[in-house]
């Protein structure tokens, strides 16, 4: 739970008891500072050495230290202050994916699509109104610097008029899918050791879940009688689906466009992608959540792997 989120919860409404049902398995919320209807979020651009595997280490970038960066949360109708830290050797920028419309960064001319460039030392402050509640997703606006793992969630939270208490789910999962290219290795081998990614991905040989390839992803925690929500964030560039086995859910949204009365157990996810689904814990056991193209579920063409977590009940 974010560490922003007060003790007395249950008396700020019902967004901030929302709020701190989100999971993020092996992910951070971003810390915050808060002010009447703004939250001010600082991230660092820097160069970064993630573990993929308990073998496999990336040359790669990140925000605050790793990537994904935080999860970002905030609540419809709070004005969103983000200032960016450039610590690369190179100029960068942010965007949202979602937000289309012009100015929605605001000190940003309409015509000006990525905004400016932040200098290497230097920072910037973006603003932005969120009046629209789901679920988004930050990156560099430099696209290879997104490649190389610049991403991160953005997610907005219903304003409290617009929640009903009976309806917060009891776990809100974030997943964000990535693709990489380590080409030094050929296909079947995993050599212990630290790669550079190929930044244009084109031939990509390893997918993480926030972060991590299976076995090395969390596990996701249920309940029997949970209600669930979980929001799936794409940055793989190939079409894919994700499965989740012994469940059917109900689509919520996709791409912030609401779905009514559309269920399903496998949902689609390209680049870009954002999809939240909602279903009931009421089959305890253990069970996978998995890609289901071969490739996106091995490390290298070695099986089990990639876009792959446990889903483990607690409690029967």
């Amino acid at each position: 739970m974010n560490s922003n989120v007060h003790q007395s919860i249950e008396s700020k409404g019902p967004a901030y008891i929302w709020e701190s049902h989100l999971m993020t398995p092996d992910m951070s919320i971003a810390p915050y500072k808060s002010s009447h209807k703004a939250r001010s979020f600082c991230l660092k651009a820097e160069p970064i050495e993630h573990p993929i595997l308990s073998e496999v280490t990336l040359d790669a970038l990140g925000y605050n230290g790793k990537t994904p960066g935080p999860a970002i949360v905030i609540v419809q109708g709070e004005w969103l202050f983000l200032t960016l830290e450039n610590h690369l050797e190179e100029a960068t920028g942010i965007m949202i994916q979602g937000y289309a419309k012009a100015g929605a960064l605001k000190n940003i001319p309409d015509f000006e699509q990525y905004g400016p460039s932040i200098e290497p030392g230097a920072s910037y402050t973006y603003k932005l109104l969120c009046d629209k509640p789901g679920t988004f997703l930050y990156r560099s606006s430099h696209d290879f610097q997104s490649s190389l793992g610049l991403t991160g969630a953005l997610i907005v939270l219903p304003a409290e008029e617009n929640i009903d208490p009976d309806n917060i789910p009891d776990k809100d999962f974030i997943l964000l899918m990535q693709q990489w290219e380590i080409s030094e290795l050929p296909l079947g081998k995993i050599i212990p050791g630290k790669y550079k990614p190929n930044k244009y991905r084109r031939n990509p040989n390893f997918f993480t879940l926030n972060g991590k390839c299976y076995p090395n992803t969390a596990p996701i925690h249920f309940n029997k009688g949970d209600k669930i929500r979980m929001r799936f964030i794409s940055k793989v560039g190939e079409v894919g689906w994700i499965h989740l086995e012994g469940h059917p859910f109900q689509v919520i949204s996709i791409n912030g466009f609401t779905r009514y009365n559309q269920m399903n157990d496998t949902i689609e996810f390209s680049s870009g992608f954002r999809s939240e689904i909602e279903l009931t814990a009421n089959n305890p056991g253990n069970w996978l959540l998995n890609a289901t193209a071969l490739f996106q579920q091995s490390n290298n063409g070695i099986f089990p792997g990639g876009i792959t977590s446990n889903i483990i009940y607690l409690k029967v």
